[in-house]
């Protein structure tokens, strides 16, 4: 370093010096003054020195001012004894000021020291330009301290000299730094400063060696080493550890690790739920298996230390690893028992728990610390606080029973605090021979999250099977009551006149016949019962279609955005319950938007990869096409949710909604092989996510399907088929029902157009009837559920002894129903109930016609 007290005084050019031109001159004038006092006449010498004192005492006070002010400063000893410049003189760094131009205005001898000159000596200083040259690395630096020099700006380098610029040192580091300063009323100059900095560097250096000895010796201490983050990040493990683990350092340098990645059993969470108390340190001994490489087990014993802070936050974890693997301890017995002890509590599939006198938790395992967020203080870690507020009761008094010695007690289920969904079995014991007087009882626990989500779901679905069985049969029924209704009405209709009085009486009943057969064919949807005609189309293509629709069902207050995905798979599916369904979806989000709002259509192909990103639940992975419904509506409440897809269930207001609307979307999705979800939030609107199977179709499959949508006859759509000219015709029709008004009306209706009509009861009075004049019937009309013998059934009887024999079946199930009751490939037509006199001579004209 620079020592200054060998130097003298420093360099100083800012300082003002006296004037001899302007000291001979004020020399002058006072000796003139005194001459002319002698030589004039006396009258004029008191005019002459009143006049000089006058002058003298104006100057005098003028400076005198300008002094007081700070304007005016004496140069001198007085300015060198200022505090800050006697400070910067004697300072050990090298201080020098230049202007623009070069010039030295300041050097102190610490500079001048450096530049080995003599002290006072301007012409011994060098620039700090000139001071540092050398090697290129030196040369480098001192260019970009020069170029900043020039631009105004403030810069600093550190570099190394050979040889060192004082002393014998063969070399010295140097900080050298240069700045601007501006000067109250004149130009700016550049301050540079040079320290040396050799023996901070040397000091630094040292240290650094020390602590690369230190990182060596723990690299290959004999024991383990691993420090970690307080979420479970490693930031340091030393060699020995990762020898054991058979990992590579270099490779945790290029991948950072976790405790997960090293600790079998999820025994990490042991580790993270060290517990202290603020400002504290605490170590827990803990055994526990580390993960190999290559799948192995290591079991070690971990001195596991962690340091809290004022707030009471964990910080970075030291961990001692000792391996306790065979071999490593000399009490060989004991050391195997205890690791067999640590694998089976720790790796126990049961989560278990000591509790103390008062219920707080002791120690655990690791499935015990994985089931909860063991932070936080020490006194809220009791077994009560890790259950709801509701169930706390029941585990307190279960707790008191154990502590109390009692053995053989029941299981109490409760859910967990905080974590909504989650519970649990707990199984309290009594502690007997503890060790520990703190450990007064155990806990073992199961978590039945999973178990009571299956249970819910399981009774949802027997709840929705039973209330669909129930459906089927009441809809089943009510069709035969309304085939009644429907087709007298339509034979009473034709004995009338339009300008009749009761004319307009049967047409009432009529329509309202035929809202109740709408209601009817919701339940049988929901049952799952309903007759579909599938076809295979573009999901994308039939939105588009249905747009202007849509739009005129939701009114104007309603904004719709349809979202079309690219290039949607095809998908099978009856495409007029698929277009009832929509509009189901659309109208039950402008009733949730009174004040208006937005609806949103989207469409997307689904992969296997994307089906658990749904919110659907138990969706198997598979290809699907999605089919989103989402709204800015009023959203629903949970225990609402649970109930929207159940047959009747409404929140509207009586007689503005039947509660049959989602529920028949739910039944036509589950029988196109689809599946459903519902999210909702409460202000924040409703979304519904439908995925229907990916359809890939057969070689003409799509123009047939086309073909048979064109020509099927839906429920209820009286007018599906153009009128023929002639509804008359010859044959003979048997005609089976055990419905006697329903059996009545078709044969009304039959023989009004020209047919001999056969009536049977059932199908074994069917084969009673036609025994030996099989051969004279034409055509069998029949119901499919009968008592003693159903339709099926009877149609295999008759198949056998007349194959071609052409068939009718009508029934308020579904053709899916008893298809799978027939041999395969068997050839029949179906009308669904309820039916309209002209549907049913419709269907048999089009029949007999066949030849």
């Amino acid at each position: 370093m620079v020592r200054n007290s060998s130097f003298g005084a420093p360099i100083d050019r800012t300082q003002q010096h006296g004037s001899p031109a302007l000291l001979m001159l004020l020399t002058l004038v006072i000796v003139g003054s005194f001459l002319g006092m002698v030589f004039l006449a006396e009258d004029h010498n008191t005019l002459i020195l009143t006049l000089f004192l006058t002058i003298f005492a104006a100057v005098g006070v003028l400076l005198a001012f300008l002094f007081a002010t700070g304007v005016l400063q004496f140069a001198g000893r007085a300015a060198r004894n200022d505090m800050t410049k006697i400070i910067v003189d004697g300072a050990t760094d090298g201080h020098l000021v230049v202007d623009r131009e070069g010039r030295v205005l300041y050097a102190n001898a610490a500079y001048q020291a450096f530049c080995g000159g003599m002290p006072g000596r301007l012409a011994s200083l060098r620039p700090v330009e000139r001071l540092f040259s050398g090697a290129p690395e030196v040369s480098e630096a001192t260019y970009r301290l020069a170029q900043a020099a020039r631009e105004g700006r403030s810069a600093s380098e550190t570099m190394r000299l050979v040889p060192a610029l004082t002393g014998e040192n063969p070399f010295g580091w140097y900080r050298v730094r240069v700045r601007p300063l501006q000067r109250v009323g004149e130009d700016s100059v550049l301050h540079w400063v040079v320290a040396d900095v050799t023996r901070e560097r040397e000091r630094h250096e040292n240290e650094f060696q020390e602590l690369q000895e230190a990182i060596s010796y723990l690299d290959h201490a004999p024991a383990g080493f691993l420090s970690a983050r307080p979420e479970g990040k490693i930031v340091y493990i030393n060699a020995t550890l990762a020898d054991w683990l058979d990992l590579d350092l270099a490779e945790i340098a290029n991948r950072p690790l976790a405790l997960d990645d090293i600790i079998a059993g999820g025994g990490a969470a042991l580790l993270s739920s060290v517990q202290g108390v603020a400002g504290s340190v605490k170590t827990e001994t803990i055994d526990l298996d580390f993960k190999r490489k290559h799948g192995q087990t290591l079991p070690v014993r971990l001195f596991h230390r962690v340091a809290f802070a004022s707030d009471g936050t964990p910080g970075v974890s030291r961990t001692l690893v000792l391996n306790r693997s065979q071999g490593q301890d000399v009490s060989e017995g004991l050391r195997a028992a205890e690791v067999r002890f640590a694998r089976f509590f720790n790796n126990s599939p049961l989560a278990i728990a000591t509790l103390n006198t008062s219920g707080g938790i002791e120690s655990s395992n690791a499935r015990f610390a994985g089931l909860f967020n063991c932070a936080g203080p020490q006194a809220e870690r009791s077994i009560a606080a890790l259950v709801a507020s509701a169930d706390r009761e029941k585990i307190e008094a279960a707790f008191k029973q154990a502590l109390a010695g009692q053995g053989e007690l029941d299981p109490v289920d409760a859910a967990f605090a905080g974590e909504a969904g989650r519970s649990g079995r707990f199984f309290f014991v009594p502690a007997e021979h503890a060790e520990s007087k703190d450990e007064a009882a155990l806990v073992y626990l199961i978590e039945t999250t999973e178990e009571k989500r299956l249970q819910e779901q399981f009774f949802q679905s027997m709840k929705m099977n039973a209330i669909g069985q129930l459906a089927g049969g009441v809809a089943h029924d009510f069709n035969n009551h309304l085939q009644a209704i429907v087709g007298f009405a339509d034979l009473l209709i034709g004995n009338y006149r339009a300008t009749d009085p009761r004319y307009q009486d049967v047409m009432q009943i009529k329509h309202s016949s035929n809202r109740a057969t709408s209601l009817v064919k919701q339940l049988l949807a929901f049952s799952r019962q309903q007759t579909l005609v599938p076809g295979t189309f573009d999901m994308g293509e039939r939105l588009s279609e249905l747009t202007n629709l849509l739009k005129r069902s939701i009114g104007p207050s309603v904004e719709l955005e349809v979202r079309h995905g690219r290039d949607l798979w095809l998908i099978r599916a009856d495409p007029a319950y698929f277009d009832n369904m929509i509009i189901n979806l659309a109208v039950n989000a402008r009733d949730a938007m009174p004040e208006g709002g937005k609806l949103v259509l989207r469409t997307q192909n689904i992969t296997p990869e994307d089906c658990t990103t749904l919110p659907i639940e138990d969706l198997p992975a598979a290809e699907y096409v999605l089919l989103e419904a989402s709204d800015t509506g009023t959203g629903m409440p949970p225990e609402i949710r649970e109930k929207i897809f159940e047959p009747f269930f409404t929140t509207k207001d009586i007689g503005k909604g039947t509660g049959l609307g989602l529920s028949s979307v739910y039944g036509f999705v589950k029988q196109s092989n689809g599946f459903i979800g519902c999210t909702s939030e409460l202000g924040k609107g409703t979304a519904f996510y439908i995925v229907l199977p990916r359809h890939l179709p057969l070689e003409s499959e799509v123009a047939v399907d086309a073909a048979r949508v064109a020509t099927a006859v839906l429920p209820g759509a009286e007018d599906a088929k153009p009128a023929l000219a002639d509804l008359t015709g010859k044959g003979t029709i048997l005609l089976v029902d055990d419905e006697d008004a329903v059996r009545n009306f078709g044969a009304r209706a039959l023989r009004s157009r020209g047919y001999t009509v056969l009536e049977a009861q059932s199908g074994v009075d069917a084969l009673q009837q036609v025994e030996g004049r099989l051969d004279e019937i034409d055509l069998v009309v029949s119901d499919v559920v009968m008592p003693e013998m159903d339709g099926p059934s009877m149609l295999r009887e008759l198949r056998a002894h007349k194959p071609d024999l052409k068939v009718i079946f009508v029934s308020g199930y579904a053709e899916e129903a008893f298809r799978k009751n027939l041999p395969e490939n068997e050839q029949f037509d179906f009308l669904p109930k309820p039916f309209s006199l002209k549907q049913l001579i419709e269907a048999v004209k089009s029949l007999m016609a066949q030849g």
